[in-house]
């Protein structure tokens, strides 16, 4: 089944949809913009084709009939809209992108079309998250060497705790004694928070990629349960 925003639900001439892995695996790909996603910052402003496969984490465009679209299997997926419906976006936003600072560029390039971060709408779709996503002690260090490194120093207790939030019956076990467990849907909303995105414009859907098998594709439970590969995707278009 699809899940889908009200936020951006009642934008005019957008749709969009969060679509779970048995949709995805009969999704076709070839109706999205096409790029290869490498955990990072960069996105493309979509106008036309390009002549080779661009290597970013999200696209941006004010074309009608083009769906732009990204594919997560953990990662927070994450569609925008402008509150004109004019201009629309897909992020790849994984703790890497994050840290990198992809969410601040993509309300960057809303900026120079002329979009104020409080006229953006932003839904974020199924994700792993604190109840699962547990990281080795030294994760933290490492985001201290990132461009993100003032918001995790000065949120930690926010990001950071040493056992899992919210657990369920199918949530990751520990595998560390001293691991920690991170909250990477809160390391965004940070971003976006910090890039003048009003809580109000912000939608997140409470999915666990992890912890929701019958329907999720994760990446850290087949390092867990070796399992066929799958993933879902999200994505937004202008008619």
């Amino acid at each position: 089944m699809a899940w889908h925003s009200h936020l951006l639900a009642d934008i005019p001439g957008v749709r969009h949809a969060f679509l779970d892995v048995h949709e995805s695996a009969v999704f076709d790909k070839s109706q999205l913009v096409d790029i290869k996603q490498v955990h990072g910052k960069e996105i493309l402003h979509f106008t036309q084709q390009p002549e080779h496969r661009p290597l970013v984490d999200g696209v941006l465009t004010s074309r009608v009939g083009y769906p732009v679209g990204v594919v997560t299997a953990d990662c927070l997926p994450l569609l925008m809209a402008s509150r004109d419906g004019q201009h629309i976006a897909s992020i790849h936003a994984g703790w890497r992108g994050t840290a990198e600072g992809i969410i601040g560029e993509s309300v960057q390039q809303f900026a120079e079309l002329g979009v104020p971060a409080g006229e953006i709408m932003v839904a974020i779709g199924p994700h792993i998250r604190a109840c699962c996503y547990e990281v080795s002690a030294e994760f933290y260090n490492a985001l201290l060497q990132t461009p993100a490194k003032s918001v995790v120093q000065s949120n930690r207790q926010l990001l950071f705790t040493s056992f899992p939030r919210q657990p369920n019956a199918n949530s990751a076990a520990a595998r560390e004694v001293n691991n920690l467990w991170f909250d990477l849907p809160k390391f965004s909303l940070l971003q976006l928070a910090s890039a003048g995105v009003p809580a109000k414009n912000i939608e997140v859907m409470a999915r666990c990629t992890y912890c929701t098998p019958e329907s999720l594709g994760s990446y850290r439970r087949r390092t867990h349960f070796p399992a066929a590969k799958t993933q879902q995707i999200a994505w937004i278009v202008k008619d």
